[in-house]
């Protein structure tokens, strides 16, 4: 057989293909075929850059011209692949300066082998049902894995004998031979005696051997063994011809079966009669197996997540156990369970749904600060390179979007746990040519000017990864992943863990106090609200200034919002004169966070009408605004049970450095 050695991702020609096969168009085409139909290898236009990610739309269906220069072919594959007298070596990507790495490929097949564990799935066969074929390579490997492992097959037979060395049986004995008393003591010159032996001769487990010496000759061509880090078995010289025909030794091995109560050995024989059953049916007219994988890209994100200690699905009393978050009462679940999703509304109604956002990796770390760090991480497999000022192989905008989400999704984790750090990186391997150690490649800031409430988020960072050292940890080989996280940048948790502008002290929304919501409604709309609250059912929307156009400059604004204000569980509103108040709660989501949405004006406009007693809201510059509900309302003659009069308070809006003082009737936040 020979070896010949493939790059994935990279474009190869009929011409170069047909060159490396060293065989005519015809065996070239066949071979091709073979490859395409097990999508180990995919038809692309040349115009398509070399090792970057694939879609649906990149790849070209059907037949191609042999000598077209529109077209080239790239393997999306990573492993081995035996093709009846050609074994493909395929290797990722970020190998570019070694064209025949077999020590390196010695690496990847056992992370590839260390990930295809935790399925503790055997791939049987290749392809689909139609044409699905036996997988020879893949249960070949198996058989002499569990070999070097367990050991063969073995029944133990049990041998009773006179005088022996094994157990004595003393009711036999004494049954059954003769005895000599003396001085009142019986003695027995002969006992008999029960050892357990292996018998050697045993039909199954010679089978077995004949099998894995079988599975050795085979491999032991082109440094395959060496490749997979086994070592010769050549334990016999019997063939499978020496046991009978196909169907007698399915027989014995199904009698076996039957006999046998160990789930390994159940396992083994059941391997057997596949490796016997499918060797005498495989008819084909080509040899094909493989070993590897078509989404390295998850062996990646998966050796990233390991290195990286990810935390997401981690119990709470786990990481408070390890002093990464405060113990707190009735914390249960996990970090995941406290990511917000999206809610929808049907008609005015929230609706259940399926659906999760999840991130690839979070995880926390004391740092020598004493804060503990929040990093979100996501391993994206990409070759990522800018030439002539332009970024190629990059992850797409909507990976980029991902992280801003996951970290504004995460705000109640980090409020809840006061989180003092954060982080948002992609993880991506370097090329072998750069030499790279770990590198801290760039960053992708967060670009909008709409910040909302969450001011500006920490950029995602690219972390260029040594592959090397991150196989190395996934195998075991490395322990210290330190240097790695110092790498990574970090960001006071500003946007979430605020500053009291009036003394910088840092205001904590787990404090012991209520935030309290306070907003100035319209005199029409709070007298529409004050004189109709009982027929409104208590319930109603208040809302105030998302964007708007400035009259004097025309120009698109933001208004201001204060940060705290999905952590507010009540709220106080008073319009001019101030003579009573409107307090009540806030309809929260799940997660206990203030609903909170951002409607356009036509959209709130038709909501008030949809009201029990419509209202009519008056034309203004606002082109959206913000909107919460208030429900179990009630009219007041003060602003709270511990706030008298609105001057008390004004002075308690001026305590929360946070308020805005530049817009009078924009919402307020007090700390009772």
């Amino acid at each position: 057989m020979k070896s010949v050695y493939f790059r994935e991702g990279r474009h190869y020609s009929f011409a170069q293909l047909e060159k490396v096969f060293s065989c005519d168009k015809e065996k070239t085409r066949k071979n091709i075929g073979t490859l395409k139909k097990y999508n180990l290898l995919k038809t692309v236009r040349n115009d398509k850059p070399e090792y970057s990610d694939l879609s649906d739309q990149d790849i070209v269906i059907g037949e191609t011209p042999d000598g077209s220069s529109e077209f080239s072919y790239i393997f999306s594959f990573v492993g081995v692949i035996l093709l009846d007298d050609l074994v493909l070596l395929c290797y990722p990507k970020y190998i570019d300066n070694d064209e025949k790495p077999f020590e390196k490929l010695k690496t990847v097949i056992k992370v590839i082998e260390k990930y295809n564990q935790k399925e503790q799935l055997v791939h049987l066969y290749n392809g689909e049902e139609e044409s699905r074929q036996f997988n020879r390579l893949a249960i070949s490997l198996h058989i002499l894995n569990d070999y070097f492992e367990n050991g063969l097959y073995s029944n133990q037979q049990e041998l009773v004998e006179l005088n022996g060395e094994g157990e004595i049986l003393w009711d036999k004995t004494i049954n059954e031979t003769y005895v000599f008393i003396k001085n009142n003591t019986p003695y027995y010159l002969d006992v008999y005696t029960q050892d357990n032996t292996q018998n050697d001769f045993d039909f199954i487990r010679r089978l077995h051997s004949a099998i894995v010496s079988q599975c050795s000759r085979e491999l032991n061509h082109d440094k395959l063994l060496d490749l997979f880090g086994l070592s010769e078995a050549e334990l016999t010289g019997e063939n499978l011809e020496d046991f009978g025909d196909v169907d007698y030794i399915k027989y014995r091995l199904e009698r076996e079966f039957k006999n046998q109560y160990v789930t390994r050995k159940q396992n083994l024989l059941k391997t057997l009669y596949t490796y016997v059953s499918e060797q005498s049916s495989n008819q084909s007219d080509e040899s094909f197996s493989l070993y590897g994988t078509n989404a390295f890209n998850l062996v990646w994100e998966t050796a990233c997540g390991e290195m990286f200690e990810n935390m997401k699905s981690e119990p709470l009393k786990n990481l408070a156990s390890r002093e990464l978050i405060p113990m707190k009462e009735n914390s249960s679940g996990s970090l995941a369970d406290y990511i917000e999703i999206p809610e929808w509304i049907i008609n005015g109604q929230p609706v259940s749904y399926k659906g999760d956002l999840i991130p690839d990796i979070v995880t926390l770390r004391k740092e020598d600060s004493g804060n503990t760090a929040m990093y979100i991480l996501d391993g994206k497999y990409y070759l990522l390179s800018v030439s002539d000022g332009k970024l190629f192989g990059n992850p797409g905008i909507q990976d980029v979007v991902k992280q801003y989400v996951y970290n504004v999704s995460l705000k109640s984790f980090i409020d809840t746990f006061q989180i003092g750090e954060i982080a948002n990186a992609f993880l991506i391997p370097a090329l072998e040519s750069e030499n790279a150690e770990n590198l801290n490649y760039g960053e992708v800031p967060y670009w909008t000017a709409q910040h909302s409430p969450f001011n500006e988020l920490p950029s995602v960072q690219v972390i260029k990864l040594d592959v090397q050292k991150v196989w190395d940890y996934y195998l075991g080989v490395q322990t210290d992943n330190t240097p790695i996280f110092n790498l990574i940048q970090k960001s006071p948790t500003k946007n979430y863990l605020y500053h009291n502008e009036n003394d910088n002290s840092i205001i904590q929304i787990n404090d012991g106090k209520k935030h309290i919501l306070v907003g100035f409604m319209r005199k029409d709309y709070f007298d529409h609200v004050h004189e109709n609250l009982k027929a409104l059912g208590n319930r109603f929307i208040f809302y105030f200034y998302a964007t708007g156009i400035e009259k004097k400059s025309q120009q698109f604004t933001r208004y201001p919002m204060h940060p705290y204000i999905d952590s507010c569980t009540e709220i106080i509103l008073f319009t001019e004169g101030r003579d009573n108040f409107i307090r009540g709660k806030l309809v929260r989501t799940q997660n206990g966070r203030c609903k909170i949405s951002e409607v356009v004006a036509n959209t709130l406009e038709s909501e008030l009408k949809k009201l029990p007693v419509k209202f009519e809201k008056a034309a203004s510059n606002a082109k959206t605004y913000y909107k919460v509900t208030v429900e179990q309302a009630e009219i007041s003659d003060k602003p709270y049970e511990s706030i008298s009069t609105y001057s008390d308070l004004e002075s308690k809006i001026k305590e929360n450095g946070l308020n805005d003082v530049l817009f009078r009737t924009s919402p307020k936040v007090i700390d009772v």
